[in-house]
């Protein structure tokens, strides 16, 4: 691992800002071949509160882990998150274990994963998958549609192990991102959270991107077209607690590296 000490104080800085900074695990093609026992104590070790001489981050202490398996993994995902939830026990910091399915449900790699293990938060990518994508967002459910209400369906149906999980949409914030028949425009993508939000208040939690560096080179911003489309349908200002009050503001943008 390379010494990143000025990723450190972006981390710090960020995080005096109100954001939650996770560590990304997985991608497209990635394999562990650790024991999760091993791996899991090494990212306490190395990222969060616990103690290693060497820490990539120095002092930084990061709000979580992230995982994105796209792949079979050899590793057993299910007993590393349940021992990330172990070591939050011993902390008094907020910690999270998100999740980056893909749209198809069940996922194929990490079904079993939010079926049997506590995950704060989905990451759903609707992209790259063809028929569940966003840009099949409006038509009829069968054998075509962006399939939100699926996994609205398994979260109201206790499919979950965290029955208070909160789905968040992904799109790809640039036509290079990936798929480009999967990109939808900042105004399709936002007209579309407004109406999941407006239409499934329970599980909806807001919008994933893919990736920061598309969402701010997009115009209008994608990023914060989606935030504004977010605000202007919760309930924060009535008073009562929506999806979107928390300090990301049901916005979420994933920094990870560039998939192959």
């Amino acid at each position: 691992l390379m010494h990143c000490s000025d990723m450190g104080t972006d981390i710090k800085y960020c995080q005096n800002k109100g954001k939650i900074i996770l560590l990304s695990i997985g991608g497209a093609t990635a394999q562990l071949n650790s024991d999760a026992a091993t791996f899991s104590q090494q990212v306490w070790d190395l990222f969060m509160e616990g103690s290693s001489p060497y820490r990539p981050f120095d002092d930084a202490i990061i709000d979580g882990v992230d995982l994105d398996f796209e792949q079979a993994s050899q590793m057993d995902i299910i007993q590393f998150t349940n021992n990330m939830n172990q070591f939050y026990k011993t902390s008094s910091r907020k910690y999270y274990i998100t999740a980056a399915p893909q749209c198809p449900y069940p996922d194929a790699n990490l079904g079993k994963l939010l079926q049997q293990a506590h995950i704060d938060m989905a990451f759903i990518q609707f992209y790259n998958s063809g028929w569940c994508d966003n840009s099949k967002y409006g038509l009829p459910r069968w054998p075509e549609s962006m399939n939100y209400y699926m996994w609205d369906e398994a979260w109201h149906n206790g499919s979950f192990a965290n029955p208070n999980i909160k789905l968040y949409v992904g799109a790809m914030a640039g036509t290079g991102a990936g798929n480009p028949g999967s990109y939808v425009g900042p105004d399709f993508f936002a007209n579309e959270l407004k109406d999941l939000q407006a239409n499934y208040p329970s599980s909806f939690g807001g919008a994933m991107m893919w990736d920061m560096s598309w969402a701010y080179a997009s115009t209008p911003n994608f990023a914060t077209n989606a935030k504004q489309a977010l605000m202007a349908g919760s309930k924060c200002g009535s008073g009562t607690e929506g999806s979107c009050c928390e300090k990301r503001s049901g916005e979420s943008l994933k920094r990870r590296r560039r998939r192959s």
